[in-house]
């Protein structure tokens, strides 16, 4: 089978090593390799990642997106069609752009109206979707890119490498869905994994240092089944990779 060579725009530096290892584990599965080339959060010269978010995501979104007019003839028009996501992937003859966002900030993202009020009539999924087409002036999802919203966060994909029976998990229904735990964070902490206490705020935080976090991702890799029957959006990605 021929190889598939994805783009990548994601929040920081622990997803991408996520991505990456589940893309491995299906090219290992299906025969058929598969390559990530990361656009951004970027590595300068000490290999030290730039700081990023979802607030970068956003940006990079309308300055590689459609809202300028790049039909006009102007230098404006011309740098735009070149940096445009489109030509992106076309010059780097990708198979498409995989957009990651944790969506455990869909309440702060106040430039979409109505604004995400945490109730029924949309998903923080359903709302970080239409937060993209928004930002990327896009009316509806062009077929070469893929949206990556996980719930509410990668680390949820961690949790779910662990065991329904573990205790961690005994003030939780026994059906839960791992994608909904809202402390998935904390929950691994109290695991044992590697932490620290904020200098500021004082709090215990999860230790993301890339060196810890590929170990972390290695359980993921090596999980994968279990982490695709647990969470629906690793489910997703991992049949867009088989595709």
């Amino acid at each position: 089978m021929n190889p598939l060579h994805y783009l990548l725009l994601c929040e920081g530096p622990t997803d991408i090593l996520v991505i990456e290892k589940i893309a491995n584990k299906i090219s290992i599965d299906t025969g058929r390799k598969i390559t990530i080339q990361v656009l951004a959060p970027q590595r300068d010269a000490t290999s030290r990642y730039e700081d990023f978010g979802w607030k970068e995501v956003r940006n990079w979104c309308r300055l590689h997106g459609t809202s300028i007019d790049t039909s006009a003839n102007t230098l404006e028009a011309l740098a735009a069609r070149k940096r445009n996501w489109r030509a992106l992937v076309a010059t780097a003859k990708a198979d498409g752009l995989i957009i990651q966002m944790d969506t455990d900030i869909a309440k702060e993202i106040v430039d979409l109206s109505p604004s995400y009020t945490g109730s029924t009539k949309k998903s923080r999924k359903k709302f970080c979707f239409s937060a993209f087409l928004s930002w990327l002036g896009e009316t509806v999802k062009p077929d070469n890119i893929y949206f990556l919203l996980s719930t509410y966060s990668t680390e949820n994909w961690v949790l779910a490498t662990h065991d329904r029976g573990e205790d961690i998990f005994n003030n939780l229904n026994p059906g839960f869905d791992y994608e909904d735990i809202d402390n998935a964070s904390d929950r691994l902490i109290a695991l044992g994994y590697a932490s620290y206490i904020h200098p500021e705020t004082g709090k215990q935080k999860l230790n993301k240092d890339l060196n810890i976090y590929k170990q972390y991702a290695l359980n993921i890799e090596t999980n994968l089944d279990k982490v695709r029957l647990e969470c629906e959006e690793a489910e997703n990605l991992c049949i867009k990779f088989e595709q």
